[in-house]
């Protein structure tokens, strides 16, 4: 899938033996872009109805804020509305639980009202 084949060594930057330690969506990406832009026009992924290419997608960007908390994704403001509407969905809570749907949805949603600010050190440096 493009999830699997794309998506992956975007989100999660591996060492060459496969241990994660950073993630590719801190900076522009030309496929993350126009995934952004395809969203633009349609709350989901396919036929604008949520499905299992929503599933796939959604699962690792919402794995991206959960493993990178200090990411901003705002630069990319159709994939934060859109990861915040598959996080809110009751299936969401079911598969991962309140804690981490509740995190999702209220780490996305910080993201949204900061409008992509970076947040400075005591409101001044």
């Amino acid at each position: 899938s493009w999830a699997n084949a794309s998506l992956d060594p975007i989100c999660f930057l591996e060492t060459p033996d496969g241990k994660v330690y950073d993630t590719g969506l801190k900076s522009q990406n030309k496929r993350i872009a126009k995934l952004d832009d395809l969203l633009s026009d349609s709350s989901y992924l396919v036929d604008d109805e949520f499905s299992l290419a929503d599933v796939a997608v959604a699962s690792y960007l919402l794995y991206v804020i959960q493993f990178f908390p200090d990411v901003d994704l705002m630069r990319w403001p159709n994939i934060v509305e859109y990861m915040k509407a598959c996080a809110s969905r009751e299936g969401y809570g079911k598969a991962f639980g309140d804690r981490v749907q509740g995190y999702c949805v209220s780490r996305l949603s910080e993201m949204q009202k900061s409008g992509g600010k970076e947040k400075k050190l005591f409101g001044v440096f």
